[in-house]
């Protein structure tokens, strides 16, 4: 007892002296921006993918990914919630760990590094129940939108200049959808089941096939994936190992079936081609 009280009355004369105590060491192999948390960048709900909730807390697949590695890892999650293309920005400048659910571009992987694959989706054309749409040319006239930044925005640019609307994120684009500012809206299909359509009976989607709208079917068959900074690769490959276990021991499969999708919703161990040199 009396060694702990002397420790004590010397940590608190040190604290009172501005002596520092011991910092939170980073894990080897990766750096964190914040030394005992993983800072997750979002840019907003998007079901089953991601569910973003009170208090840095997350849902829906990947976030069952990132629960899973910062139990594993003894960390907390912080989460940094801004819009798609900021969040791709912030992990340039360093500002977050890592960025949720972004496609592969050629152009992209020169300025991020990426994770294993962890879902699969299907691009669709959203339009109102009462639009006949039968295919490209009969949007000729009409606006379609999507997100800024998203890979599908510079081929409807390319298709129509004028007919073309960028929106911040997923809820401006949606809503301008519901309220007939637009006639199409470009996105995976379970926007559909996101706020604000929220499986609006009024809200019909459109399979899309590879030449249309300009687009190669590598941007219709939508690989979803994590990002990290260029510097940081050892934390993608800490990623990599954890979603590798989830797979081995029969737990992913419990994640998407707990999310509402089937495997095919899978995808396959295995990065894209990195491109980034930073470091």
């Amino acid at each position: 007892m009396m060694r702990l009280g002397i420790w004590v009355a010397v940590a608190a004369a040190g604290l009172l002296a501005g002596v520092p105590l011991p910092a939170v060491s980073q894990p080897a192999g990766y750096r964190l921006v914040n030394p005992g948390y993983l800072t997750v960048g979002t840019y907003g709900s998007g079901p089953p993918v991601i569910v973003v909730g009170p208090g840095d807390t997350l849902g829906g697949i990947d976030g069952a990914l990132f629960n899973a590695f910062v139990k594993d890892h003894g960390l907390k999650l912080k989460l940094f919630q801004t819009t798609f293309s900021s969040m791709i920005l912030a992990i340039e400048q360093g500002k977050i760990d890592v960025g949720e659910d972004v496609f592969y571009t050629a152009e992209r992987a020169k300025h991020i590094y990426y994770t294993y694959p962890f879902f699969v989706g299907h691009a669709v054309l959203f339009t109102a129940k009462s639009l006949p749409y039968s295919g490209p040319d009969s949007m000729t006239g009409k606006k379609i939108g999507t997100v800024i930044g998203f890979v599908w925005a510079p081929y409807l640019q390319k298709w129509s200049a004028s007919g073309t609307a960028l929106y911040p994120d997923m809820t401006a684009v949606g809503q301008a959808l519901l309220n007939g500012q637009i006639q199409g809206y470009i996105n995976g299909y379970t926007a559909i089941h996101e706020p604000p359509l929220n499986d609006s009976p009024n809200i019909v989607a459109h399979t899309l096939h590879a030449g249309d709208f300009g687009m190669p079917e590598s941007l219709l068959v939508n690989t979803a994936y994590n990002i990290v900074n260029c510097g940081n690769r050892g934390l993608a490959a800490a990623l990599d190992r954890e979603i590798t276990k989830l797979h081995t021991t029969g737990e992913w499969a419990k994640v998407l079936q707990a999310n509402g999708v089937g495997p095919d919703a899978d995808a396959p161990l295995a990065s894209p081609a990195q491109i980034c040199t930073g470091g």
